[in-house]
C-alpha cells in the first residue's frame, strides 16, 4: 500500500489504493503539494509528510482512531487492516467488550508484534 500509512510495494497495491495513488499524483501536478519520503534499510519509501500549501494532509500527532468505535471501513484504511483482520477485529470487540490496549490486538491470530507496533501511533484504546 502506498499511502502516508504504509510502505509497500508496486505489486501489493489494491484498486483503491491505486487509486488514491493516482488522485495524489494528480494533486501534485495541479497544486503547491509537496511530499516527503523516509526510505528504509529494505529499500521501501514511506510517506512522512503531505502538505498542500501549508495544509498537512497526514492525520496528526493527535489524531488516532478508536479501536472500540471504529467501523470496519475505517480499520481497512490502516496499513496491513484489510476486510479479513477488520472483522477479526470487531468480532474480538464484540466477544471480549471494549479493549483496554492497542496492544489487546496481539491476542488475535495473524497480528504479529511488528504490525501492532506499526498500528499503535494511529489507533488508541478509549
Amino acid at each position: 500500500m502506498i499511502s502516508p500509512l504504509g510502505s509497500p510495494t508496486l505489486s501489493s497495491l489494491t484498486m483503491r489504493e491505486l487509486l488514491a495513488w493516482a488522485m495524489l499524483m494528480f494533486a501534485v501536478s495541479l497544486w503547491a503539494v509537496s511530499c516527503h519520503w523516509k526510505a528504509g534499510c529494505d529499500g521501501s519509501l514511506e510517506m512522512v509528510s503531505v502538505k498542500i500549501g501549508e495544509t498537512s494532509l497526514l492525520p496528526s500527532a493527535s489524531w488516532r482512531l478508536d479501536l472500540n468505535t471504529a467501523t470496519a471501513p475505517e480499520l481497512e484504511m490502516l496499513p496491513g487492516i484489510g476486510p479479513r483482520r477488520a472483522q477479526l477485529i470487531l468480532q474480538e470487540r464484540r466477544k471480549r467488550g471494549a479493549f483496554t490496549s492497542v496492544w489487546d490486538l496481539r491476542e488475535i491470530p495473524g497480528f504479529t508484534r511488528a504490525l501492532v507496533q506499526r498500528l499503535d501511533p494511529m489507533m488508541t484504546a478509549k
